[in-house]
């Protein structure tokens, strides 16, 4: 169980030093201060001279209580990868978390690097940590080794990492695996957030079917669940290196991975085969997360809806350009018929006609058209255009 010192840790992971350097959120002059990392320490366990060639890397805040559960899953998962290892990224943790880390990787004889880290509050989040696990992970991994993420609260399912690499050796650069809520905790939520659920959840399955149906994607076949998770990602060290790593952001940083890899013009599979099974507490550890979202629905039940959720006519509108402008690009065809029916100024224009990749192209193109934006909706307004998604999935169903 090595330990390394101060010395040797500042000189390893050196991503940890780099942490304090490019906080995009802050001014220069705020980020000596806002962006310090003010307590260290990294233990090894096994050997990890070997550099593996799939790592799983895993943010952990305050999870004493979960962190034995989530390592088991991991050791299932990884149970014909005898290549593999695990970066356990514990930040400003109070409860033993790192000491509980290092006790689970122990006992099950897997390889691993514990780092337990103090943050200044404006990086201590979930984003940071699992952008920081990541690149440890790239840097102790092989070139080409495969990176997988999920969350400490989480538990991937037996063939999670099977499922994940073979979505990746089919072709897919990016995995944004499947996630589900832990029944047991899911059922002791209080009834009054059910009828909303119901609702989202109903129109975001047809706005997903809808997307798919218009801007059909061979890389990505329907039916799929068409999210993107922290609790479930993989993507090969290359691609991360690539695209420019995992954002640096308090959250959501899993979708703007997502749109990242896709601005690229690299293929995100959503896979339904890659499992994880995640905790409905109402007391979260990542702000943003989804037990602010849960204590938010509690709280009052027509809260905001997710901000991917568009009107029913937008939702089409946005496939169907999508689909075209891509049609055009491919083939080399003017667009520019289709791009100024959409954005008027001829800055924003020109700013998407610079663009390399169909991705950059669609990004600039959908930041000037208001017409395909909206205003987040909440469940009641979801109510209201279901009757209207329904009706257009169901056109797309006989002409797809």
């Amino acid at each position: 169980m090595p330990r390394d010192t101060d010395q040797d840790a500042a000189n390893w992971p050196e991503d940890l030093q780099a942490a304090a350097i490019s906080c995009p959120h802050l001014s220069h002059s705020q980020q000596s201060q806002q962006s310090r990392i003010v307590r260290r320490s990294v233990v090894r366990c096994g050997d990890t001279r070997q550099r593996p060639d799939l790592v799983g890397a895993i943010p952990v805040c305050n999870e004493i209580d979960r962190i034995s559960a989530c390592v088991q899953a991991l050791k299932e998962t990884l149970a014909n990868f005898p290549g593999a290892g695990v970066v356990l990224m514990v930040n400003n943790s109070s409860d033993g978390s790192a000491e509980a880390a290092l006790t689970a990787l122990m006992a099950r004889r897997m390889t691993g690097i514990v780092v337990d880290a103090t943050f200044a509050a404006a990086i201590a989040n979930a984003g940071w940590s699992r952008r920081l696990a990541l690149d440890i992970a790239v840097r102790w991994g092989r070139p080409d080794a495969v990176l997988m993420t999920t969350d400490a609260d989480g538990r991937v399912a037996p063939d999670w990492a099977a499922a994940n690499l073979a979505a990746l050796t089919d072709g897919a650069h990016l995995v944004c695996g499947r996630i589900a809520p832990d029944a047991a905790e899911a059922a002791q939520l209080p009834s009054g957030i059910g009828q909303s659920d119901v609702v989202k959840r109903m129109y975001t399955a047809l706005s997903i079917e809808l997307d798919a149906r218009l801007d059909p994607r061979a890389h990505d076949p329907w039916p799929h669940h068409g999210l993107a998770s922290g609790a479930s990602l993989a993507i090969r060290a290359r691609n991360d290196c690539a695209v420019g790593r995992l954002p640096r952001l308090p959250c959501s940083e899993d979708r703007a991975f997502a749109a990242l890899v896709e601005r690229h013009d690299l293929c995100v599979r959503h896979s339904d085969a890659a499992l994880v099974t995640v905790s409905c507490r109402l007391q979260g550890r990542a702000r943003g997360g989804m037990a602010d979202a849960i204590a938010a629905r509690i709280a009052n039940p027509d809260s905001l809806a997710d901000q991917r959720l568009y009107p029913a006519r937008i939702t089409a509108q946005r496939a169907t350009y999508w689909n075209a402008l891509r049609a055009a690009w491919t083939a080399k065809n003017d667009t520019s018929f289709l791009v100024r029916r959409l954005v008027a100024s001829p800055a924003q224009i020109s700013r998407a006609r610079s663009c390399s990749t169909f991705g950059a192209f669609w990004a600039e193109i959908e930041a000037g058209a208001a017409s395909l934006a909206a205003t987040r909706m909440r469940p009641s307004q979801l109510a209201r255009e279901l009757p209207e998604l329904r009706r257009l999935v169901a056109l797309a169903r006989v002409v797809t």
